[in-house]
Parts: structure tokens; sequence; C-alpha cells
């Protein structure tokens, strides 16, 4: 069967095959049926750009209100919750997974922590950070791309933004990455509750970093946001607090750092396309909204109806879960011609929802464009003939119905004169 005449029935993203490559399902869908339920996980996919943008729109039919660790993929019968209310702290969303009111209220406090001004003002600091991670492998000629540049660079400036020491880094992705394992469907108690131990440290090490800035405050966030303050003049609480740096800390990191490999992948894969770039460095910001149009480091978030509702014509009752496809919204060819194919000259490859859309848009964005855009200039710059170390094998994704990011990227290259 070839892959344009494939039934969505005869895929689930449940499948460790489906989610190393989404992209023959995610045409399924858009070819037969954009929106979809999948028995096999009890999820309402929605693959079109539109029909997302739509459902992004209007948050009060498509809450976020969904604990993606208890309301997707089935109870969680692991001794999380217990240990949490026993050893650490029962932390709610504040954020990414919940509505307006309390979605508007602690976003105010963050909305101002990475604008346009703020970002431009660390450009010279991002530009040293990068510089100083290469130097550490120009002059062998190959690298861990993965851990020596991709994992550090977001993970250091994330760490100084908050003000906590970055000799803690390695703990800080151990936690990260703990989060964002809890958040799959198919994570098994016993790893459940390996990950909830992990927390609980993340937990218990900030809140000693919480009380250090409310007694020497300094120029950083978590100072910010131990200053910061309800409308009524209460401080937030600890749990509060925790929540906010959990958000920061995992989306100041994660998918900025698989997007990193992901970005130097599709340069070693698209040798033609390198070449446009080398010739006009000024496309490396285009580059940066293909890339993430291309392989988005967020393939997808969760929601659930309000009410029974319509969306592109199919009917979706109340309390459906929904899965916002954006790695499939991003490659519908009704809003991005050829959209399998990577054009670092697209005219609307900006108009992606890597970022997502609407009220729950990403905070940091900016950041992460900016950060992208001078790696990628920096690596372009001071590297040629990359390509993957074949002495490693060729590098695979982990697992994850929601970040779509490689395990490992080993690459060659010659340093530039």
């Amino acid at each position: 069967m070839r892959e344009s005449e494939a039934s969505p029935d005869s895929f689930t993203i449940a499948d460790p095959a489906v989610q190393e490559c989404p992209y023959g399902y995610y045409r399924a869908l858009h070819e037969s049926e954009p929106v979809h339920y999948d028995p096999n996980t009890d999820l309402w996919m929605i693959a079109s750009y539109e029909l997302a943008v739509e459902a992004l729109n209007n948050w009060k039919v498509f809450s976020s209100a969904i604990d993606m660790r208890r309301d997707v993929g089935g109870p969680d019968t692991s001794e999380s919750d217990a240990l949490f209310e026993k050893e650490g702290y029962v932390v709610r969303d504040v954020l990414s997974q919940v509505d307006p009111p309390r979605h508007t209220i602690f976003r105010k406090l963050v909305d101002r922590t990475f604008t346009g001004p703020v970002v431009r003002r660390m450009e010279d600091y991002l530009e040293r950070h990068t510089e100083r991670l290469i130097d550490g492998f120009i002059d062998r000629g190959r690298c861990d791309f993965f851990n020596e540049f991709a994992v550090p660079l977001p993970l250091g400036v994330i760490a100084d933004q908050l003000g906590v020491p970055q000799q803690d880094m390695p703990r800080f992705k151990t936690w990260s990455d703990a989060f964002i394992e809890t958040l799959g469907i198919m994570l098994s108690p016993e790893r459940k509750l390996e990950c909830t131990r992990l927390i609980i440290e993340y937990q218990h090490y900030f809140v000693k970093r919480i009380e250090e800035k409310k007694a020497r405050p300094e120029d950083d966030i978590l100072s910010g946001l131990v200053a910061a303050r309800h409308e009524d003049g209460s401080e937030l609480s600890t749990e509060e607090l925790l929540a906010l740096v959990q958000q920061l800390l995992v989306a100041g990191n994660e998918t900025t750092r698989n997007h990193l490999a992901k970005s130097v992948l599709l340069l070693i894969e698209n040798p033609d396309q390198q070449e446009v770039l080398r010739e006009d460095l000024s496309l490396v910001s285009n580059f940066v909204e293909e890339s993430l149009r291309l392989e988005s480091p967020v393939q997808g978030l969760f929601r659930v109806t309000a009410e029974d509702t319509k969306l592109g014509g199919y009917d979706i009752p109340k309390g459906a879960k929904i899965y916002l496809a954006y790695g499939a919204a991003n490659r519908d060819d009704g809003k991005f011609p050829q959209a399998d194919r990577l054009d670092v000259r697209r005219k609307n490859a900006i108009r992606h929802l890597a970022f997502s859309h609407g009220i729950h848009r990403c905070i940091g964005q900016m950041l992460a464009r900016k950060e992208l855009e001078i790696a990628i200039r920096a690596i372009l710059t001071r590297m040629t003939g990359i390509a993957l170390d074949d002495a490693w094998p060729h590098p695979a994704h982990a697992p994850s119905f929601i970040l779509r990011g490689l395990t490992s990227l080993h690459i060659t290259f010659n340093k530039a004169a």
C-alpha cells in the first residue's frame, strides 16, 4: 500500500513506528479524514491547519483544562499522587493546561519575561554562549552535537535567566526529561513513579532557591517571580512558583534542544538548501521558521471539549479528548504547498503552529527563535562539510506523543577557514 492510499484507520499514534515518523499518518489524515477518532487512544486527531486554528481560537469549547498525567491514556495506577502528598508538593498547572481566568492571571506574570526587546538585549550574551560551546569541539572535526551543543546551549541560557548555578545543569536536564516523560500516555506505573521521585527532587531544590531569592533577591527571573503579587497583594504560593518555574525550565530548554539537533539534521539531509543558506545568510531566520514548520518540536497538545460541538462538519461530543496535531497542520498542503519539502525561501513559513496559536501561544518563542538563528548562523559560518558520523548509528527519535526530538546526533565537519 502506498502512503498516499493509506487510511487513517491503518495507523495509530500509539504505534512506535508512527512516532518515529508520523508523516505518512498525517498525509492519510489530510487526504481522507482531517478530524479522525482513534479508538486505540480515545483521541480525536485534528490534522487540518485551518481546523486546528479554529479550535485554538475557541478555548471555551476546546478547553485546555485536561490533566495530561491523569486524563489522557487511562487512569494513573501508580502511587505518584500519594508520593507527592507525602514527600513533595501537589502542584496544579498554571499556564499550559488551564483556561482563563486562571490562565490569564499567571500569563500576565510571565508575559514580559522574553519579549522582543528583552531578547534583543540578550543577543551579545547568546552569541558568546554559542561561540564558547563551538570552541569546545571545533578543532576535533567531529562532536556529539546533541550533548555538546544542543543540550547545554538552551539549558545554560534558562539557568542563567532563572538565576541558578550552571553547574547544576545535569540535574536540570534530568528533571526536565522527567516532566516531559510523564506527559506521555504509554508510561508504565513503575517508570511514572521513578519520574515522580525526580520531580520531587526538583521541587525541594527550587524551594531552597526560592527561599534564597526571598532573602537575597537578584536581577533574575526567579527573584522577579518571588517578588510578584496577586491583584489582592498576596504572594504567590510555593506551589504556584514551582508550577511557573517548571514551565519555564521545561519550555525554555527541551523544545529548543530538540530543534537544534533536528535543524542540523535537516541541513545534512538537504545539501542544496544548505548551500542556499551559505550563499545568503540573511535567509537563516526564514530557515528557522521553515524548519520549525517542517519538524515541529511540539507535534501536538491536548484539549477536551466543554460541550457537544462541530469542527469541519464532524460531530464531536462533550468530554472528547482532542489531540491538536501541530505537526500535521504544519504539513497541510492547503496552507503550505509542497508541505513535505524544505524550502528556505518559503514565503509563509512563519505562519506555522510550532509555537501554538491564540492565548496559549508559547511565551518563549522570541528567545527560541533567537537562539536557533544565532546557533545556525554560527554553525554555517564555522563548519563546512557537515555530515553524519558513520561511527554511530543513524539518529532515532525518542518515542513521544508530544515532543519530536532525536536521542543523539553525532556529526563530522571541517573547520572553516
